[in-house]
C-alpha cells in the first residue's frame, strides 16, 4: 500500500513539475512584444505614405482664367466684314484658352500619376 505521505510527496512533486514547465519564457516574450510594437509602427508607417501620396496625387485647383468665356461683340447693325472679324477674333482667343488649359492639365496630369 501506498502512504498517504507518499502520495502527498508525489502530488507536491508533479505539481511543481508542471509549474516549472509553465514558466513564462521573458525574452521571447519581450521578443514578441517588440515584434507586435514594430508592426504597428510599420502599419501607421504605410498608412501615413498612402495618405502622402494620394496627397501628391491630389489635381490642384483648376485655373480660373480657363473658366473664362469668350463672346464675339457683335453688335446688331455691324457690317458683315467687321461681325466676322470680331466673331473670328473671340474664336481664335477661346482656342487659344483651350490649348493652353489643356497643356496645363496634361502636365499636372502626368506629374500626378503613378509611373
Amino acid at each position: 500500500m501506498i502512504s498517504q505521505r507518499f502520495k502527498l510527496a508525489m502530488t507536491v512533486w508533479l505539481i511543481n513539475g508542471c509549474l516549472t514547465a509553465c514558466t513564462t519564457d521573458n525574452a521571447a516574450l519581450d521578443k514578441a512584444y517588440a515584434n507586435k510594437a514594430r508592426a504597428g509602427v510599420v502599419g501607421e508607417a504605410l498608412t501615413a505614405a498612402d495618405r502622402a501620396v494620394a496627397e501628391a496625387r491630389r489635381m490642384p485647383d483648376y485655373p480660373g482664367d480657363c473658366r473664362r468665356h469668350h463672346y464675339s461683340g457683335v453688335k446688331l447693325g455691324d457690317k458683315l466684314g467687321v461681325a466676322n472679324k470680331k466673331a473670328d477674333m473671340a474664336l481664335g482667343d477661346a482656342n487659344r484658352q483651350t490649348d493652353a488649359c489643356a497643356g496645363w492639365y496634361d502636365e499636372t496630369k502626368a506629374a500626378r500619376e503613378p509611373k
